[in-house]
């Protein structure tokens, strides 16, 4: 389950602000050539991830977890259909000194020698939202800091593996197909941003990232489907369906399954 937050929910800015938290998260495949605007702490809870950071492979397991921070441009995904994450993000005008001070100057895969901790504190913020007060940007900051202190007393950092990066092709096309997966795609109007013909435009990709363009397309849609099912429980899934870019309920849910290996409503229920 995801619990994200937005700025009007808070009654002031502090050095250290929580932006979202996720319990036992089933984590989709994620590409963000442009990454995002805040940090983000992750902890395996079980199953086998894959992270993809400044041209490193880091294969992530039970135990284990991984830091990004803002704007950096990342790749996470599953290598076991049942990776499931805890997940902490966060901003503030001070994150970039706190992490220095604890030793987590540097986004990338670490090792957890307390995994209890991760845990903790993820189950403290679960009680923080279900028992909101009129303070709960301050308990929500003093949460972040205390998770931290309590995080650097029980990390170091893991090997990575060299990993042949995309290509700037490769990242222009998916970073084009991330902006404009909310609405009806052509692939003519793709060849027309990264000035080839289509045909060369396919070939080119499929050579590259050993699947095809819709494919890539279809496995960025799915992965929003399934995090908006989780963050937004009022919508109805034909409404996150269209949110995604498919027109058919049918064949999002057809689809979905094929990759989930459930249903929608079910994903939903689970999650």
């Amino acid at each position: 389950m995801l619990y994200q937050f937005h700025s009007k929910e808070f009654s002031q800015t502090l050095p250290i602000q929580l932006w979202m938290f996720g319990a036992n998260h089933l984590q989709e495949p994620v590409r963000r050539p442009q990454g995002v605007p805040y940090f983000q702490w992750f902890y395996c809870v079980k199953g086998q991830g894959e992270l993809i950071l400044d041209e490193q492979r880091s294969i992530i397991t039970k135990g284990q977890g991984f830091l990004i921070y803002p704007d950096r441009e990342h790749i996470y995904q599953a290598v076991t259909n049942n990776w499931t994450l805890h997940i902490i993000a966060f901003n503030g005008p001070l994150c970039s000194d706190i992490l220095a001070l604890l030793q987590m100057g540097e986004s990338g895969a670490y090792h957890f020698s307390d995994g209890s901790i991760f845990e903790q504190h993820i189950q403290k913020l679960l009680w923080l939202y279900e028992n909101r007060s009129s303070d709960q940007t301050l308990s929500y900051s003093k949460e972040c800091y205390d998770f931290l202190l309590d995080l650097s007393r029980c990390i170091t950092r893991t090997h990575e593996f060299t990993y042949s990066h995309e290509n700037p092709f490769v990242l222009k096309v998916i970073s084009w197909l991330e902006e404009n997966y909310a609405r009806p795609i052509s692939l003519n109007e793709l060849a027309e941003t990264v000035n080839l013909t289509k045909d060369y435009m396919c070939a080119l990709f499929k050579k590259n990232t050993g699947e095809t363009i819709i494919q890539c397309l279809t496995s960025i849609r799915i992965g929003h489907a399934r995090q908006f099912l989780i963050q937004y429980p009022e919508k109805k899934v034909i409404d996150v369906a269209q949110m995604c870019g498919f027109d058919s309920p049918s064949y999002f849910g057809k689809t979905f399954k094929n990759i989930v290996g459930m249903t929608p409503e079910r994903y939903r229920k689970n999650g």
